[in-house]
């Protein structure tokens, strides 16, 4: 069986996937204020979003520190040759 993703290539596909995050983002932070944190280690993790902030900045620094460790260990096309 094979599995079709022409659905994605559609034109406004894109944009309609943006919204549809970052929906799903605003709804979870939003939910952190409801849901009390009554199980915590640390005295910041009762900040409502915090952990949302947390995700996405250690997400972003992962990429921003693999490019530049791509920089740093890419080899030429005929490195092995």
């Amino acid at each position: 069986m094979k599995i079709s993703f022409q659905w994605i290539e559609k034109l406004g596909m894109l944009s309609r996937m943006w919204k549809i995050f970052a929906g799903i983002s605003v709804f979870l932070v939003a939910i952190d204020f409801v849901i009390p944190h009554e199980h915590t280690h640390l005295i910041f993790e009762t900040i409502p979003g915090f952990s949302a902030v947390y995700g996405f900045v250690a997400c972003t620094a992962l990429v921003v520190f693999a490019k530049v460790l791509r920089k740093i260990c890419k080899r030429d096309m005929k490195y092995y040759d």
